[in-house]
């Protein structure tokens, strides 16, 4: 969690400091080849980093909402496979069953929030 707050961190200051840098370079009295292959490699790495802000930003959320409700990806995913994670309803006069899901794990998003923050280790 803290290497991908980094790495956002780090990409966000970047897309920030290369936008300066362009409009910077296209002031200065420089030959018009130089500006164009400077500003190129620019434009093209903001677009990188644009892209990496993009999916790691998604992947951030998903990580939060894990913690707000306590359930890990795997659980998530698989949660037909573990029992615990299974509720089955059956209507009365109906010949088939429902199975939801349903978190055993849950205590509500605050004390979820307060649990994985004391985590040590």
């Amino acid at each position: 969690m803290v290497l991908l707050v980094g790495f956002l961190t780090t990409e966000a200051s970047y897309l920030v400091c290369s936008a300066q840098f362009v409009r910077k370079s296209r002031n200065f009295g420089r030959n018009w080849l130089e500006i164009n292959l400077v500003g190129n490699l620019a434009i093209s790495t903001m677009l990188f980093s644009i892209l990496q802000v993009l999916w790691q930003g998604v992947f951030l959320m998903w990580h939060v909402y894990c913690i707000c409700f306590n359930v890990r990806t795997d659980e998530w995913i698989n949660w037909k496979k573990y029992p615990e994670f299974q509720v089955v309803y059956s209507e009365p006069g109906e010949s088939y069953t429902r199975v939801m899901f349903r978190n055993p794990y849950d205590k509500g998003i605050l004390q979820n929030l307060k649990d994985f923050l004391a985590l040590r280790g």
